[in-house]
Parts: structure tokens; C-alpha cells; sequence
């Protein structure tokens, strides 16, 4: 039995990044398939009956978060043009 190392084991999964993407889709449509079936018991939200709201909701929660942050980013660690040559 070979042993590796976790840098090997990370460059061989760098080399097909596809594969990964694959398996990272089909568990993403696997929770959200298991969310059609199984129903929370009470739902504290009118949304949260519905199939997949869980998943929507991060999803548009996470890109929001990501431009706010970029947004910020951009505002406050930004210099103007020249601002090193000084």
C-alpha cells in the first residue's frame, strides 16, 4: 500500500479540477433534492415550506455578502492614483 502525503493528494485533485466540480454540484443537488422530501416540522418563515428555500436563500445571502465586502474593501483600502510615489 502506498503512502502519500496530503501536498500529493491536493496536487493530483488540482489536476482535475472538474471531477471536483462535478462532485461538489451533484452534492448540491442531492441536499436540495432531500429538501423535497423532507419538510421542517414547523417552518418559522412563510418561504421555509417551499423545496430548496434554504439553498436560494444562502445562495443570494452569499453573493450580497460578497459584494458589500468588496464594496467595503474597495472604499476603505483603496488609495488614489500616485499614493505609493509620494
Amino acid at each position: 500500500m502506498e503512502t502519500s502525503t496530503l501536498g500529493e493528494l491536493l496536487g493530483r485533485a488540482r489536476q482535475n479540477p472538474g471531477f471536483w466540480k462535478k462532485v461538489m454540484y451533484g452534492i448540491m443537488v442531492l441536499l436540495v433534492g432531500l429538501n423535497v422530501f423532507i419538510y421542517p416540522h414547523t417552518p418559522h418563515f412563510p418561504g421555509e415550506g417551499k423545496p430548496g428555500y434554504w439553498a436560494v436563500f444562502a445562495l443570494v445571502a452569499t453573493v450580497a455578502m460578497v459584494r458589500i465586502c468588496k464594496g467595503a474593501a474597495h472604499t476603505f483600502l483603496g488609495k488614489k492614483e500616485g499614493y505609493y510615489d509620494r
